[in-house]
């Protein structure tokens, strides 16, 4: 049968599915606006509407700049600092800033995040409430790197004390006032005297955006100074949106589908991060000198350490690349594990010929990325530790001053680098925590186009980097004991990066940096192994007990549950939404995976009852989730308890995942009564069923509930 009618049929048997999704996707967006709608009634109602203002204030940049530097802002008042540049306060935003800091009496500044909408003509929020909001940026939790890079904070919310203290420091009469008289007085020059006040005006906003950029990086600077950055939060919500101009009859089109995502991404493809253009060049400078990590420039000695068995020429291509013998300030430091002797013999006669300093460890015994790198630690002399791939392509060695000058920051724990595939696609631009494990975020993605908020582009603060290129000070590799050996071959490095974190350092990736990595060639690649994968997953779970907390939610990924406001708590009901059933399902696509992600995962027992309370998403990648239901599989040994998952409209996933069509209907929200189970242990997995070819995929998700 030709693919042609092939894809006849399949179009065929998927009409149903595709009617039943229109009509689905129609529900939950009347839901959706009438969930809006009831927000909106509840944040206008006058008593909630006089409380939150007893309490809180929307304070544009521009009056900041009239009001000038010795104007008094009202402490214990939250003044929410907006720019015009950055995007529209969402009507509940005031009262979130409210709710948030009430219940959090210790935050000193706030931010949240921002998202995008479809707009033509003018805005009003309760008309448009049925057009979804989409690309959301997730924000992170406090990140000085990130924000030397551009202003990811935007629109925040500060104490009047410790915003009257910022805008004294700031020079609002030079920075920013003498650019409008400058302007002004040229304009007098011209004999444009009656365009002198509008001219006042447009460039008193046109400084907006780079005084909303400037304020938010002294507020984090004085709080740093004080050794409280735990004031400085950030609010799982979003407050500001961004509006995207279309026509009236693309509108129109929009309307009729409820489908905004195309316009938006079409948009959005040359989307520029607030703060990251040529003309915040000198912006960015002053945010660095504010910030206070600055880069140590005295030069750092490095120690390079390169793990390497049986793999001679790719290591002494590796070393000749970087041209290291002609580094004057690193030393090189192999460990072998127990090469051949021929190849053995390979590495010593090349580094007879090494004219820089160098030492070869060489002890037979199974491969052990912890305890190669442990045994290199204590050789090594430099201050900077370089902990490096044998199967990475670097080109020089300028760069490894980039990463020692970022190592050396005072607050600083590990530092890593963009690392690609020799094809050109992502490897590596930082490694994500959260309930489903550690993950390399973009993995696998054209590296052409800028992707996510940066996150291939801009120097950020990341949870773990990793080890095929990470350097971190000798000190801290000490402190924290080194690479765990338990870890003989995964985690090792999310496992040092998350003990740098929990004791308080950075961790840091280097976009500008950018090498090619080979990944795996000395050991080979583990999901082609079923012993190895078992090793691997063993390892994982090693992961979670020693970093539990990390493994809820990473603290750059905002991959927890969203703020909300007392209204919706009330309205929360708790009663069980779903029934699941004791069944069968068993995987006919070996290939095919389910990509699973939670904000929410939980048992609790209520009045002698064990209930599962869930909240995330569910999806296919690279593929059209139209095709698929889902149902989550409880397993004890051969016991399989099955929950349908009914689908809920998730707005933030339009087109997060490349090449994965129809996933903002891949949510899920349920609570399930698990009373009738067995006590056990039970293993939690993902079941998809494709109506186009009938296709069944079975996924783990790394769940484990444990029944008493």
């Amino acid at each position: 049968m030709s693919q042609a009618i092939k894809k006849a049929v399949q179009n065929v048997m998927l009409m149903p599915r595709k009617n039943k999704y229109e009509k689905d996707y129609r529900s939950l967006l009347k839901e959706y606006e009438e969930n809006r709608i009831r927000l909106l009634d509840y944040v206008k109602s006058e008593k909630v509407c006089l409380q939150t203002k007893e309490k809180v204030s929307i304070l544009s940049a521009e009056e900041i700049i009239k009001n000038g530097p010795d104007f008094s802002y009202e402490t214990g008042r939250f003044y929410i600092v907006i720019d015009r540049t950055v995007g529209m306060l969402k009507e509940e935003s005031e009262r979130i800033v409210f709710e948030y800091v009430r219940d959090n009496p210790e935050a000193k500044m706030c931010y949240g995040d921002e998202d995008f909408f479809v707009l033509s003509g003018e805005y009003d929020e309760r008309k448009d409430a049925h057009i979804p909001h989409a690309f959301r940026f997730f924000k992170p939790g406090y990140s000085p790197e990130t924000l030397e890079s551009f202003n990811y904070i935007g629109i925040f919310a500060a104490d009047g004390e410790i915003l009257s203290k910022a805008v004294r420091n700031i020079d609002l009469k030079s920075d920013f006032k003498t650019h409008s008289e400058d302007k002004i007085n040229s304009d007098l020059k011209d004999g444009s005297e009656t365009q002198s006040e509008e001219n006042r005006d447009s460039n008193l906003k046109d400084n907006s955006g780079i005084l909303l950029y400037e304020l938010a990086a002294e507020i984090c600077a004085l709080l740093s100074k004080e050794n409280n950055t735990d004031a400085i939060r950030h609010i799982p919500a979003v407050l500001s949106s961004k509006p995207v101009k279309v026509t009236e009859s693309e509108y129109g089109e929009i309307l009729k589908t409820g489908r905004c995502d195309r316009f938006l991404k079409d948009a959005l493809k040359n989307y520029e991060l607030p703060g990251s253009g040529k003309s915040f060049l000198e912006t960015r400078k002053k945010v660095s000198e504010k910030l206070g990590p600055a880069n140590n420039r005295e030069a750092a000695f490095i120690s390079v350490i390169i793990p390497s068995k049986d793999n001679p020429d790719m290591l002494i291509s590796c070393i000749e690349r970087m041209k290291l013998s002609d580094k004057k300030n690193a030393e090189l430091i192999i460990v072998d594990n127990g090469s051949s002797d021929e190849n053995k013999k390979k590495i010593e006669a090349f580094l007879d010929t090494y004219k820089g300093e160098k030492k070869y460890i060489y002890e037979a015994f199974d491969f052990n990325y912890s305890k190669m790198n442990n045994m290199a630690a204590k050789e090594a002399k430099g201050d900077v530790l370089l902990l490096l791939n044998d199967d990475i392509e670097a080109d020089g060695s300028d760069w490894m001053d980039t990463m020692a000058c970022f190592a050396k920051r005072e607050g600083a724990g590990c530092v890593g680098c963009r690392l690609l595939y020799p094809d050109g696609k992502i490897q590596h631009v930082g490694i994500a925590g959260g309930v489903d494990g550690p993950a390399h975020i973009h993995m696998g993605e054209s590296d052409e186009e800028s992707l996510g908020f940066g996150d291939n582009r801009v120097n950020k603060n990341v949870l773990a980097v990793t080890g095929a290129c990470l350097a971190l000070r000798k000190e801290l590799f000490d402190e924290a004991s080194g690479l765990f050996e338990e870890l003989k071959v995964g985690y090792n490095d999310v496992d040092l990066c998350m003990n740098l974190y929990e004791k308080g350092y950075r961790n840091i990736l280097l976009n500008e940096i950018k090498l090619i990595h080979h990944e795996s060639v000395t050991r080979g690649k583990d999901a082609k192994s079923k012993a190895k994968s078992e090793r691997l997953r063993n390892e994982k779970n090693i992961l979670k007990k020693r970093h539990e907390k990390l493994m809820t939610a990473d603290p750059y990924q905002s991959g927890g549950e969203d703020f909300i406001l007392d209204f919706e708590k009330e309205k929360r009901q708790n009663e069980i939404t779903q029934k699941g059933a004791f069944g069968l399902r068993k995987a006919n696509d070996e290939e095919g995976w389910i990509y699973s992600s939670f904000e929410r995962f939980e048992v609790t027992n209520e009045a002698g009852k064990n209930i599962l309370s869930v909240k995330g998403f569910s999806l296919v990648p690279g593929i059209d989730n139209m095709r698929f239901d889902f149902e989550m599989i409880l397993e004890n040994e051969s016991k399989q308890y099955l929950i349908p998952i009914e689908r809920k409209l998730r707005t933030d996933l339009f087109n997060r995942f490349n090449g994965s069509e129809n996933t903002h209907l891949c949510g899920m929200e349920f609570t399930e009564d698990l009373s009738e189970l067995p006590a056990g242990t039970y293993e939690v997995k993902m079941y998809a069923k494709d109506h186009g070819n009938v296709r069944e995929i079975i996924s783990e998700t790394g769940q484990i509930i444990n029944l008493q």
